[in-house]
């Protein structure tokens, strides 16, 4: 039975971009993997400070959305591994969520979007769920790294 989800409340909520799970990296802590995805859109640290600094994933989505902001040139091509990324560093570094998305099993995991097509499944369903397919392979990732530690 696939596991759908929306949003960062609830018991599902730790799977969200939003979710209250913060880590390190290069020396920046990251309030949430949203906060993280949307500052690697731009090389103008103003911006990605601006990013970094937002009290709320929400307030940082917004900044990263604003299309007065000049997108790195490469956006396209790597925003899927940004988002992977992302992901992977929220769950290794917080032992608890990681140990409840490897208990997912082989379940699929759908991000049950209302509007979102593209990270999510979309108000018909019928949406790519990348964000869904992402997490999938983050535990795919972290269930092999535990086997072969």
């Amino acid at each position: 039975m696939a596991i759908y989800f929306y949003k960062e409340n609830g018991p599902l909520g730790y799977l969200a971009t939003y979710s209250n799970h913060g880590f390190y990296r290069d020396g920046i802590y990251w309030k949430t993997s949203e906060h993280y995805y949307q500052a690697q859109k731009f090389e103008n640290e103003d911006i990605r400070n601006q990013i970094i600094n937002a009290e709320t994933p929400k307030i940082a989505s917004n900044i990263g959305r604003d299309r007065n902001h000049k997108l790195r040139k490469d956006w396209e091509k790597i925003k899927k591994q940004v988002m992977f990324d992302a992901v992977l560093f929220k769950f290794e570094a917080n032992p608890d969520i990681k140990e409840k998305l490897l208990e997912t099993g082989e379940e699929e995991i759908i991000e049950a979007t209302v509007k979102e097509n593209y990270w999510g499944c979309g108000p018909l369903k019928d949406g790519q769920n990348n964000y869904g397919k992402i997490v999938m392979m983050v535990r795919k990732y972290l269930k092999e790294k535990k086997e072969d530690f």
